[in-house]
């Protein structure tokens, strides 16, 4: 009998070995994806990290003491992917969070509890609860929209995370810090400026005061003054000396002026800040704003390493100002007060004290020109001299209020407000402010100039398809020929 034998020739090896690393890199993938999905790996590949926490977030999560329960009112299995992507993200990081999802239509007992004077709480709205507090988030908070000429609306921005955040540090702590805006000098309170929705939504309470007909309330956590164009009367420059001697937070804007401010320029003086005489006027071309025809007096300021605006550097964000006064520290250098410099120009900046003479203007040295570089935003606060731990009053101080509410067309800076709210934090100083920033949706269409456009055509339409073109025939010949 004869003996059955198999040869395997070259292409029957090649194709068993071809078949074999298939089915191995195939059985690869598949126990990958396993694993992965055992393991919940995700990565945020978004530009501008969309669905990723913020390192405050994180911070908080970590600290949190109370159970924090996040209902979302939506038919199971049709709420949003968009938006739980982020909200499921707080589970994942802190066993104290829960989070459920509730049709209203069939809970009307417990969406009925979170119901406050009427108001009813509307499908797709968020429940963030903790105890006895609670804060209702609609689906309209959680982007910021804006509508066109013709009535359309676009989405600027999400708002996710810093409204869950912010509602979370709410109930946890049932705290509204209240602000007081001083009023009775031709001031723009921050209320009237835009600030009072994102002061709201990081906990705050805003009311405005006059320190005229009445004294500064026990329950004032922080003291505004933005823009006045006269000055502070003695009683209430007593006032608020008072205030600060007994632990206060002011936080002011100015901008300058045509009546004198002797009594609120005395006012910082005592607390070691110095109002100096002037505008600023910023000569190094890399801080001037070209859709202002590099006026001189608008500029980027170069941010310091201090913690109440290093987030600005850390995300690239740089605020404008547009003529800013400056500031220094007083000579009187006192060892309890603590001086620090937020923001500044270069050192090729200059303070320009004359500004009623026909040279005012010119971006060239004058007369009467302090070399930088100026500080345009700066900071005090106090110290236990014992512990020299910060301790008492805390001063804010930015030299263009005006900038604060917008530039002219390009409207209100983005940089430039989420520094308001960085700095009114800083002052506060409290646990249950948290400020997380929106993340823009906003997209620039890319702008080819017509050289550029032929350039990215030749390669696309002609050149790239031509090596396609070679390289495929050079391998058809080499293998026909074999």
């Amino acid at each position: 009998m004869k003996k059955l034998t198999f040869k395997f020739d070259f292409k029957t090896r090649h194709a068993g070995i071809s078949s074999l690393i298939t089915i191995a890199v195939l059985a690869g993938i598949i126990i990958i994806n396993i694993l992965a999905g055992g393991l919940n790996l995700q990565a945020d590949l978004t530009a501008k990290k969309l669905y990723t926490l913020t390192d405050e977030t994180k911070g908080f999560l970590e600290g949190l003491e109370r159970d924090v329960e996040i209902i979302a009112l939506y038919e199971p299995g049709k709420e949003p992917e968009s938006i739980m992507e982020t909200v499921y993200k707080y589970d994942r990081l802190s066993r104290k969070v829960s989070i459920s999802i509730l049709d209203p239509d069939r809970e009307p007992g417990l969406v009925a509890r979170f119901t406050e004077e009427d108001t009813p709480v509307a499908r797709g709205s968020f429940i963030v609860n903790s105890g006895d507090n609670f804060r209702v988030i609609t689906a309209m908070d959680m982007f910021n929209v804006s509508y066109n000429q013709q009535g359309q609306p676009q989405v600027l921005s999400q708002k996710i995370e810093q409204q869950i955040t912010s509602a979370m540090a709410y109930v946890v702590s049932g705290r509204t810090p209240k602000i007081y805006e001083i009023t009775g000098h031709r001031e723009t309170p921050l209320a009237a400026m835009g600030y009072g929705s994102m002061l709201s939504q990081a906990n705050y309470e805003l009311e405005e005061i006059s320190l005229i007909i009445s004294g500064i309330p026990e329950d004032a956590a922080l003291m505004t003054l933005i823009g006045p164009r006269s000055d502070l009367s003695e009683a209430e420059t007593e006032k608020l000396d008072a205030y600060l001697a007994s632990g206060g937070s002011l936080f002011t804007a100015l901008d300058i002026s045509q009546e004198p401010m002797t009594n609120l320029f005395s006012l910082l003086e005592r607390w070691d800040i110095e109002v100096r005489n002037g505008l600023v006027l910023e000569t190094r071309a890399n801080r001037l704003i070209a859709e202002f025809g590099d006026n001189p007096f608008v500029f980027a300021p170069y941010l310091s390493d201090h913690e109440a605006v290093t987030p600005l550097a850390e995300a690239k964000m740089d605020p404008i100002f547009q003529a800013s006064l400056g500031f220094r520290r007083t000579d009187a250098e006192q060892r309890q007060l603590e001086y620090f410099t937020l923001l500044s120009s270069s050192e090729d900046s200059r303070l320009r004290t004359d500004l009623i003479s026909e040279i005012s203007g010119n971006p060239s040295p004058i007369p009467g020109d302090e070399n930088g570089p100026v500080d345009v935003a700066a900071a005090v606060r106090q110290r236990n001299m014992d512990t020299y731990e910060p301790e008492g009053a805390t001063i804010v101080v930015l030299g263009s209020a005006s900038t604060l509410k917008g530039l002219g067309f390009l409207g209100q800076i983005k940089a430039n407000a989420d520094m308001v709210m960085n700095l009114v934090n800083w002052t506060m100083n409290d646990d249950s402010i948290i400020n997380v920033p929106s993340k823009s949706l906003f997209r620039l269409p890319l702008r080819i100039d017509t050289l550029s456009g032929l350039i990215y055509a030749v390669l696309a339409i002609i050149i790239i398809p031509f090596f396609c073109l070679g390289g495929g025939l050079v391998i058809y010949f080499r293998r026909r020929n074999k």
